[in-house]
């Protein structure tokens, strides 16, 4: 690697996932535009990835590994050691897809002030025949982004996001935050003068097959109540409203169902949440989640695309 900085400090947090990062890293190394770093952030893992990555041989592939924090300072310490004049995040078992860091790059040649945040559309891979894509829209011009997420119920998915480095150094992810980092990120972006804008394509492979290792419901319902308490004052009424539909209702309805109900309905009724997001809330939140995620995978199985959601195996 040359002394001059990249253009994109790609950003992987990794944990557990020797088995895979390998092809994570190799999505990264086959695209057309070449002009990047790749930090992988092992944050303790136990299945010692380090052989997978240092027989890359790759000089732009940066190893460093830390005593287990969690994903968010995982994040941040590929943060601070970014060169790059962006960062491309990247989780461990998602992919970019060909023409990903091109794309991006032409898109941020007007980005004179370094405020604009990119994020494209991914390709959900549910582990099934078909695949499917979201979001359903890009942010409007001067649409509140807590009004894009929570209202629209829209999507900002990190491994799909290119924040200007000094930007992300200036906010960094919530490393005490158990979930919903991404959302806290893109909020507290905003805040700091961020401007958003998606790319109208599928750019990033998401990896949605497994629930494996999420929080429970009580530790959810919690964490969320708490992060509406302290950051809602960066939302508008609009957005806080739609929080407590289509975040926190979700966690709380296996502990409060009756008030989850009543968020759903203040909601749509006064947060401008679309009845149809009110509707699949309703089923998310109340249906045991196996049942949900498998009417989920058969909906993408009758409406989704054809093939698979990568073009061949992991």
């Amino acid at each position: 690697m040359t002394n001059a900085a990249p253009f994109f400090s790609v950003v992987i947090p990794l944990y557990n996932r020797a088995a895979i990062v390998g092809d994570t890293i190799r999505s990264v190394q086959a695209q057309d535009w070449q002009d990047f770093e790749i930090v992988v952030v092992d944050d303790g893992s136990h299945d010692d990835p380090a052989p997978v990555i240092e027989a890359f041989g790759d000089p732009r592939v940066r190893y460093i590994r830390q005593d287990n924090a969690g994903g968010g300072a995982a994040r941040n310490r590929g943060i601070a050691q970014a060169r790059g004049r962006y960062i491309a995040f990247l989780d461990s078992d998602d992919l970019f897809l060909p023409g990903k860091l091109s794309t991006m790059a032409r898109a941020l040649q007007d980005d004179d002030d370094g405020t604009t945040v990119l994020y494209s559309r991914m390709k959900v891979d549910r582990g099934v025949d078909r695949y499917w894509i979201r979001p359903e829209r890009g942010i409007r011009d001067g649409e509140d982004v807590g009004e894009y997420l929570f209202c629209a119920n829209q999507f900002m998915q990190t491994s799909t996001m290119v924040v200007p480095t000094d930007l992300a150094q200036r906010v960094l992810f919530d490393p005490a935050l158990k979930k919903g980092q991404d959302l806290d990120f893109c909020v507290r972006l905003q805040a700091a003068g961020a401007r958003f804008r998606m790319i109208d394509r599928p750019l990033t492979v998401w990896l949605d097959a497994s629930e494996a290792g999420r929080t429970s419901y009580v530790r959810g319902y919690e964490t969320s109540l708490d992060w509406l308490n302290r950051c809602g004052h960066m939302l508008t009424g609009r957005a806080r409203r739609g929080y407590r539909a289509t975040v926190l209702a979700y966690h709380m309805a296996p502990i409060r169902p009756a008030l989850a109900l009543r968020d759903l309905i203040i909601g749509m009724l006064a947060g401008g949440v679309p009845p149809r997001v009110v509707a699949r809330q309703v089923l998310r939140s109340y249906l045991p989640k196996p049942l949900y995620r498998s009417l989920v995978n058969l909906f993408v199985l009758r409406f989704g695309k054809a093939g698979t959601a990568h073009g061949g195996g992991r």
